[in-house]
């Protein structure tokens, strides 16, 4: 059941990644003042389904406006390097509607709205207001958090999510689907479905007034035993005696709370050193786990189980291409030949190695993130494409130039995430690899790919193939290079040529 939900997860996801309403919260929207709450507006996408039977799905060709309240501390005694903590607050049912004051009734929304509270609240605090007559979209509400993510200084290991009744159910909803997102949940008077108990793995804090006629405690007595039940050990359940269903306002009251909250930290994906400008360091990244084989054409990745991914990291010292968005992104996929346990094999051609020789890193442009394949698997694009969305989470990358390249092995890589990349890759060039004509034919954005015409390895005609196959399914920006004499080995002379370098920089994913 669990493996199954966070599956359907992950498919949607990739799906509202790709949506018009997936743009900056700064667009349209007023500026952020620290200390003071302020009324925003997003598109997100649509919510079908019934939630509140945990039907959780999205429509993606229908958008829905939400106003949010958004509050920017003044106090940054909790920030980090990273940024500040996050606070997702949902309001119960008694405030939807098209009035966003009434979200301001209780909780964090009503307290960022207190002066004397907010010069002391430490946390980046989002107040959506549901619309009337719906409940809450766990979907919707993770797509928010990206997109505050994207747009504001957070820690993304420090997300939290809270709410009261309705907005109780909503936040475990929210628990639910987040995989390893949400670093704590506290959900106060709430409900939920013990049937999705099993995906609630992060740290709870539930509360609930033992004669609360509107929200049984029995209902929240048996979804926090279900969660202790499937696994989880940090589960907190306070009951306070003789209390009705206003059990949110002392709860909100105690500095414990949050104190707790600013404890719990989701797990790392990303782990290494501090990048440094003009020098290549190797990180680890904790990815969904590959459960198929991508070169058979079995791409298969299980957020349930995750394997760690070694790769180099460079950060340029040449800032010529930064923009205000931050670095173009190269994603590099070597070769078979590369795969196992050691990543200096990495650095033996391609961008790894141009990022290792100071001369020529005095001036290379890219974020570059070169990882390496274990032994006897192969490249999965669906895991590199998580990949890509942690780097560019974490790091100043900007979104609309993200380019993969790759060798052999790492060729058919490159094609791979071109065919899944369309709204996030601006642009590939697969060396000496193929793809399959049937998705090949999915494969809208630019390609330059290279090929030796006396390969051993990789025949030329496969590549052909491929090429001939995108062109035929209407891509008009395909460019294919076949070097006379050439064998196998055609990446010298291609990523020794700046004119590769100054295609990728021509390119960008139109939003």
């Amino acid at each position: 059941m669990r493996a199954s939900i966070l599956m359907a997860f992950v498919a949607l996801a990739g799906i509202v990644s790709q949506l018009g309403a997936a743009e900056n919260l700064k667009e349209g929207n007023p500026e952020a003042v620290a200390g003071k709450q302020v009324l925003m507006k997003v598109e997100l996408p649509a919510q079908a389904g019934n939630a509140r039977r945990g039907e959780y799905q999205l429509d993606e060709t229908k958008t829905e406006t939400i106003d949010f309240w958004f509050f920017l501390p003044s106090d940054e005694s909790a920030k980090t390097d990273d940024g500040f903590p996050l606070m997702l607050f949902l309001h119960g049912a008694g405030e939807r509607g098209d009035d966003p004051e009434r979200v301001k009734s209780h909780g964090p929304a009503m307290l960022c709205d207190d002066p004397e509270v907010a010069g002391a609240w430490k946390f980046i605090t989002v107040s959506p207001q549901c619309k009337s007559g719906m409940d809450w979209s766990p979907l919707q509400m993770i797509k928010l958090i990206d997109l505050v993510c994207e747009s504001y200084p957070v820690d993304r290991s420090r997300i939290y999510v809270t709410g009261l009744s309705m907005g109780g159910f909503g936040a475990w909803g929210v628990a639910s689907v987040a995989g390893d997102k949400i670093a704590a949940v506290v959900p106060i008077c709430g409900w939920y479905i013990p049937e999705r108990a099993a995906s609630i793995t992060m740290p709870v804090w539930a509360f609930h007034g033992d004669k609360d006629p509107a929200v049984n405690i029995e209902s929240g007595r048996r979804i926090v035993n279900a969660v202790r039940d499937a696994g989880n050990p940090d589960v907190v359940f306070t009951v306070y005696p003789g209390v009705e269903h206003n059990s949110w306002t002392q709860t909100y009251a105690n500095p414990l709370l949050y104190d707790w909250l600013l404890s719990k930290r989701a797990p790392q994906t990303i782990s290494g050193p501090a990048p440094v400008a003009g020098k290549q360091q190797l990180m680890s990244a904790r990815l969904p786990a590959k459960t198929g084989n991508a070169f058979w054409g079995d791409d298969k990745i299980d957020p349930q189980q995750k394997e760690d991914v070694k790769f180099w990291l460079y950060e340029p010292s040449d800032e010529s291409a930064k923009t205000e968005a931050g670095y173009p992104l190269l994603l590099f996929l070597h070769g078979g030949g590369e795969c196992g346990d050691n990543p200096q094999v990495l650095k033996k051609y391609g961008p790894p190695k141009l990022c290792d020789n100071p001369e020529v890193a005095k001036t290379w442009k890219f974020f570059t993130i070169s990882p390496q394949c274990k032994q006897r698997s192969s490249w999965s694009p669906l895991q590199l494409m998580v990949l890509i969305d942690e780097v560019c989470a974490k790091y100043p990358i900007d979104r609309s130039r993200v380019y993969v390249t790759g060798p052999s092995m790492g060729g058919v890589g490159a094609w791979g995430c071109a065919a899944i990349g369309e709204g996030k890759i601006a642009a590939a060039a697969p060396l000496c690899g193929n793809l399959n004509a049937q998705k090949a034919a999915n494969i809208k954005i630019p390609i330059w790919a290279f090929h030796g015409d006396a390969d051993p390895v990789v025949k030329l005609e496969t590549d052909q193939a491929t090429v001939d196959a995108v062109k035929k399914a209407g891509n008009e920006d395909v460019k294919f290079t076949i070097y006379p004499g050439v064998g196998h080995d055609c990446w010298n002379i291609t990523y020794d040529n700046q004119e590769l370098y100054e295609w990728f920089l021509s390119k960008s994913v139109v939003k």
